[in-house]
């Protein structure tokens, strides 16, 4: 064995960790006088971040030394409701079945069979409390466009194309207001309304509902306003002006909302907090 080897080995120091290089690095130069530059950082999307981005995450830079955290826009909040939404399972059965919560209290149910049919049943609607057969089968409204269940299902689950058809869909059709034809603010905004009424209500699939919301996400006029009783609420541009809904992110629910886009068409509007629960059942209400 090296003598000399060994004992130079038994006397190293070890080497200082980068923390403490960088500081002595920037000690010096603070000393020296000289002005930092920092040079502009180039991101290379590793394997684990391209899998994390294909999964829905949304990667952020850290913050440097203490500054605030970025604040949440309305893109960031739909996207995460995009991504809750597509992780969610259908389900399945004969009716769609959602229910309308109004103050905590249950207010009305509706059930709809796939050839649009449809059952109602609540307090202050027809029936007064029992259950009733709502008409013949018909289509969905989803906002102002109306939908069979086929054609629902066949809705692009990509944001951008959805966006596309739906806005396709009621440029072509003969909606009109009192002063005529909807000019294309309007046509945008009731394109919005239908984006709404697919994130509110509509059985659609999860990938569907899921484009709905990246749809709306990518929209200049949805802007965040703040945290409200069970999610962040929204303003959304429609077709006569501007509406708030609330969106509860990590359940890519319609929650505690005063306004909201259901099956029978609209835009409905309610002085209390309205939650809308949606599910596929087997069971319909008895009379």
């Amino acid at each position: 064995m090296n003598d000399l080897h060994e004992i130079r080995t038994l006397l190293a120091k070890p080497d200082p960790s980068p923390d403490v290089v960088a500081r002595r690095r920037q000690q010096l130069r603070t000393s020296m006088g000289h002005r930092t530059f920092r040079r502009k950082a180039r991101w290379i999307l590793l394997p684990v971040a391209a899998a994390a981005v294909a999964a829905g995450l949304v990667i952020v830079p850290g913050r440097l030394g203490n500054a605030p955290p970025p604040v949440k826009s309305a893109r960031d909040i739909l996207l995460v409701a995009a991504t809750t939404a597509a992780r969610t399972p259908e389900g399945s059965g004969t009716y769609w079945h959602i229910t309308v919560t109004k103050n905590g209290q249950q207010q009305a149910q509706y059930w709809y069979r796939r050839d649009g049919q449809s059952w109602i049943k609540g307090e202050g609607l027809k029936g007064e409390g029992k259950l009733v057969k709502f008409g013949r089968p018909a289509p969905f409204m989803i906002g102002p466009l109306r939908m069979t269940f086929e054609e629902l299902r066949q809705l692009p689950d990509d944001g951008n194309a959805l966006y596309t058809r739906l806005r396709t869909a009621v440029a072509d059709s003969d909606l009109r207001t009192s002063a005529g034809p909807l000019n294309d603010a309007q046509k945008d905004g009731a394109t919005v309304e239908s984006l709404v009424s697919l994130v509110s209500e509509a059985p659609v699939s999860p990938e569907v509902r899921a484009a709905a919301y990246r749809a709306l996400a990518a929209r200049p006029g949805v802007q965040d306003l703040g945290d409200a009783d069970g999610g962040r609420r929204l303003q959304v541009p429609v077709s006569d002006g501007t509406d708030t809904v609330v969106v509860d992110p990590d359940t890519a629910q319609v929650r505690n909302t005063s306004a909201w886009v259901p099956l029978t068409g609209g835009i409905v509007h309610t002085d209390g907090n309205v939650t809308i629960d949606t599910e596929w059942t087997d069971d319909l209400a008895a009379e």
